[in-house]
């Protein structure tokens, strides 16, 4: 198994601080549980930096907006995004699909 690369060694301990968990592969973050962690929109910058990121599961995060949608615009590899029990909107994760309909998006209300 592949070491983790450093410069995502930051977003694990974060991510395990909260009492999520990570996947790695080839030595990248690819899925990331961080769900009732109390995440607010700036927490996810750090998960649109990681390069190979498959899937994103944030369900339980109230204070989570339509902001998110913009942090993964441009994230080729991922094809999971769960946002239940959050503040997104039924228009914006529509918007959303639209413009990337490979994606899973999901979650009560969206």
């Amino acid at each position: 198994m592949a070491a983790l690369d450093p410069a995502e060694e930051p977003v694990k301990t974060f991510v395990e601080g909260k009492g999520g968990m990570v996947e790695t592969e080839d030595g990248h973050i690819v899925v990331v549980w961080c769900e009732s962690a109390n995440l607010q929109d700036s927490d996810l910058e750090q998960f649109a930096a990681l390069p190979e990121l498959k899937a994103l599961y944030l369900n339980y995060n109230s204070e989570l907006t339509n902001k998110v949608f913009s942090m993964f615009d441009n994230k080729p590899n991922l094809k999971t995004l769960e946002l239940a029990e959050t503040k997104i909107t039924q228009g914006a994760a529509d918007k959303f699909r639209d413009v990337h309909p490979e994606m899973s998006v999901s979650g009560p209300g969206v």
